[in-house]
Parts: C-alpha cells; structure tokens; sequence
C-alpha cells in the first residue's frame, strides 16, 4: 500500500477556497529535511481535491436566455410607455383618466425594471461562467507539478519522515519549488470561483430583492394597485431607490389581511382618495410599520394636503438619503441642520434612532415637523435636531445598569436597542455576530447585503486596531449596490465603503479622522 495513504494531515473542512488555503501555507512553510513529511502529505491532499464545482455551459445557456427574454421586452415596453405618456393624456382626461396615466406608466417602469433586470442577470450568469470555466482550467494547470512533487517527495521519505539513505537536497528543494507552482494554480483557481460565486449572489439576490409587486401577498389589491404603489420612488436630487422596500411590501400585505373587513373598507378608501402615489406608498410604509389603521388615518391627515408634492414628503419623510454611488459623503438630517452625536458618546443610540427613521415613517414624521408640519415653530431644521437629540438621549438611557460606570453602550445594548427601536417595526430580530478575522467578514457580507437589501439596517461595530483596549464606535449598514456598502455614520453623514475594505480592515473611510479600521462585529437581522 502506498506510505502516503493514512497520514496526520486528512483534507480540511470548510470551504472549498479554505481547504486550498490552509494546504497552500502548509506547502509553503515545509522547508527541509523535516518539512518533507508534512509537504508530501499536504500534496497529496492536494490532489485530492475537486476542481470548482459548477457547469460552465449551463450557466451560459442560462445567460443566453436571459438575453433573448429581455431582448423580447424592449418593444413591448416602448408601446407602454409611449400609451402613458403620448395617447392616454390626449384621449383620457379626468380622475380617471389620471389613474389611468398611473397605471400603465406604472407598467411601463415595471417592463423596463425587468428589461434591466434580465440584462444584469444575463452579464451576471455570462460573467460567472467565464470565471467558472477559468477557474477549472487554472486548477487542472496544478495538477502535474503536484504529481511530479509527490513523486520526488517518495524518492526521499518513508511514511512521514524523510529517509535517511536515500534523502536528497536537490529534489527537496525541486519538490518544494513544483508544490508550490502546483497549489499557486489551485489556490488561484479557488478565490476566482469563489469571488465570481458571491459577485454573482449577491447581485442576483440584489435584482430578486427589487420584484416588490410580487411580494403583495394580501387578499384584494389589485395587481395595478400593486404596481403603482411600488413604482413610487423617492424624490430629490440625492434621493435614489423606492420608498417600499421588499420588507414593506411583505409586512403590509399581512397587515391588510389581518384588518377587520371594516376597516380594510376604510383603508382601502384612505388609499384611494391619496393625492399620488407617493401618498399612498408612505401610508402603507407606515402600516408596514406596525401602526394601527387609526394611526396610520391620523398620519395621513397630516401629509394629505402636500399628497402631490414628493419632494414635501420625502424631506420630512425619508430624512435618511439613499444615495447613488459617489465618494463623497452625504449629510443627515432636516432643514439644514445634521443629525450629528457630536462629542457625546452616544453612537450606538444615536445609529440607531436614525435607522428607526429610515423604517418608520411616522417617526420621520413626528422628528422632523413636531407633529405640527408648516408651523414653524416646530417644522424647522433646530427643533428637529432637539428631537433626536432627546431621542437619542432616551435611548441612550436605556443602557445596562452594570455597564453604567462607563461611557457608550455594550455590544448587548447595542443588540437589546436595535430589537427594540428597530425590529419591531421591521418584524426583525437581531443578534450579535462577531468578526474575529477575513473569512468571517466575508462570509457575513451576503447576509448583511441580503438583509438592507430587503429594508432591515445593520449595525455595525468598528475598532482600533490595537490589543490593549481600542475605541470602538458603532455606525448602521443601510444599503448595498454592487460591491459598495453604504453606511450611516451618528457623526452626522453617509458614506459609500467597499466589501474589500470592509473585509480587510479598511473602515476607517467610513469614519473619518477616527482611525478605526476594523469591522468587529455586525448586529445581523433574522
């Protein structure tokens, strides 16, 4: 029987990129003499393992009918839109008729929605089989310098130790030099496969993410009520992205299907007598919320007069911005004056405060005017800093009482708050996940992506980078595009960070000035 069959090594668990990685340190770190057992074994584990799993071809059959139902789209999509904007207004006018108008442009954006989205899935799947199909050629290119090692490697050892009369310098070394070569390949081919699996995940997940009607479960909404009310997007030049999110749209069905069949009439009403559509998405954002359909009439009392100015709504609503891609950052708050901690040690409060505006419109609402919109002793920029800041106070407050004798907030107030400011109205619940080195950030990030993808903020925590007890400052994950992460920072702004960088200990774009780099620990969303 061959003397490399039963070995200490065994082929490692996890991953198929971790295996290669722990073989490929192995084989680089035996050296000599009496690195020629473990070299031999790790080479021969090597070898052992399956190219990247996954049917290059397929995936490219796939991609090719992405292409072809998307190509289908366009023409239908340019009728529809031209029937919203060109002959319905002519032909149609009145309530109704402006209902109409709602309707098929509604349609129209929904058709170039999926026009989009088939078009991205088709580069995705394109992409990941070319990656796919490159990886397993780079791995099967390792496979002949491992043989050729292994081979050597016999020649000089015995079971596990080398041989004392037949040992040779020159083919250790020479073995040494075509493992390494060989695991190079495999290691190489491994992080290729594995980086084009998440890009393609988490963009796929992404574009899954945004077929919001679909999500309409409820009993009696109208297809087109669905599309119009989703269709409804923020207004403002730095505003991007709809006002539901995919978790809205999830929580307001079961909401209206739970209403008592009096007052589902009256809802129904309420959502129809709206001025626009962007009226009736933030009345259903504030049921998605959890608040009753008497809170949501009075809610709607008080931004019906301005139904039909979006940007009105979305100032004093969605204070939050989701911005396009950009290097700048972007300042929070309302009327010109940031929502910013300041010098108090309040961030994972204050994160948190602002991540609950983001999801509960009635919040928003009642930080920035007051609860008194268009008076001017409440609806101005100062007196809604003074509420968030008495917000960020009360929540600040609520910390643990044996963590009292220090400033901030522990890891577990952190989660307790996030369940109790942000969860309930969200129907989430957070738990702490710590991020002890790379592999585990990166194994969190489609989690984390899935979860603000879906309309639920993160947070997160990051460090120094030293031993002896570092800084620490918590911020909020509140959307992901491509490989960006936005981020909310409590020191008054958002910025866009990249998945590398938060992978590689690079956060501290994120906070300026702070030096603290690493990503310790995410309050992840269920």
């Amino acid at each position: 029987m061959p003397d490399h069959d039963a070995h200490p090594l065994g082929i490692d668990p996890g991953s198929h990129r971790a295996q290669v990685e722990r073989l490929k340190k192995t084989i680089d770190e035996s050296h000599g003499m009496w690195g020629a057992g473990d070299l031999k074994y790790a080479v021969h584990d090597a070898l052992q393992l399956d190219a990247p799993k996954g049917d290059p071809g397929k995936l490219g059959e796939l991609a090719a009918a992405y292409h072809n139902a998307g190509s289908q789209l366009d023409q239908v999509q340019l009728e529809v839109a031209r029937t919203a904007s060109e002959r319905l207004p002519e032909a149609w006018t009145g309530q109704v008729g402006e209902k109409a108008v709602e309707v098929v442009k509604a349609s129209a954006d929904d058709l170039q929605r999926c026009r989009e989205t088939l078009a991205k899935g088709h580069d995705q799947l394109k992409a990941l089989a070319g990656s796919l199909g490159e990886a397993q050629s780079l791995h099967g290119q390792g496979d002949a310098p491992l043989r050729e090692a292994l081979g050597l490697l016999h020649d000089i050892t015995v079971g596990g130790a080398p041989d004392p009369v037949h040992w040779d310098d020159d083919k250790m070394h020479s073995a040494h030099a075509k493992a390494k070569d060989g695991i190079k390949s495999m290691f190489d081919a491994a992080v290729k496969a594995e980086d084009a699996g998440r890009a393609a995940a988490r963009e796929l997940n992404g574009l899954a993410g945004k077929a919001l009607a679909g999500k309409f479960k409820n009993k009696g909404l109208g297809a087109a009520d669905k599309l119009v009310l989703v269709d409804a997007s923020l207004q403002g030049s730095d505003r991007a992205g709809a006002i539901l999110t995919a978790n809205d749209v999830t929580r307001a069905g079961q909401f209206m299907d739970k209403m008592s069949d009096a007052d589902r009439a009256r809802f129904d009403e309420l959502l129809a007598g709206a001025k626009s559509p962007e009226e009736r998405a933030y009345l259903m954002k504030a049921l998605a919320a959890g608040h009753s359909y008497d809170e949501v009439k009075a809610f709607g009392a008080q931004i019906h007069e301005h139904g039909d100015d979006p940007n009105w709504l979305a100032q004093r609503i969605s204070p939050v911005q989701l911005t396009s891609l950009s290097s700048d950052t972007n300042g929070t708050g309302y009327g010109g004056v940031a929502w910013g901690q300041g010098q108090h040690p309040t961030c994972v409060a204050a994160s948190t405060v602002t991540a609950r505006a983001m999801v509960d419109p009635m919040f928003a609402f009642q930080l920035t005017t007051g609860g008194h919109p268009g008076d001017p002793k409440f609806d101005n920029g100062q007196a809604a800093k003074d509420r968030w800041d008495k917000e960020t106070n009360r929540v600040y407050d609520e910390r643990s009482w044996w963590g009292s004798w220090q400033d901030g907030m522990s890891d577990g107030d952190s989660k307790d708050v996030a369940n109790d400011e942000i969860g309930k109205h969200t129907g989430a619940s957070y738990r702490t996940v710590d991020l002890e080195g790379a592999e585990q950030r990166r194994d969190v990030l489609a989690k984390v992506e899935e979860a603000v993808d879906q309309g639920k903020p993160v947070p997160v925590g990051v460090k120094e980078d030293t031993w002896f007890r570092p800084d620490g400052h918590q911020m909020m994950i509140i959307a992901h595009r491509g490989d960006q992460l936005e981020i909310y920072n409590p020191w008054g702004y958002t910025v866009w960070v990249s998945e590398s960088d938060f992978v590689n200990n690079r956060m501290e774009g994120a906070a300026a000035g702070g030096g603290m780099p690493v990503a310790d620990h995410v309050q992840l969303p269920k």
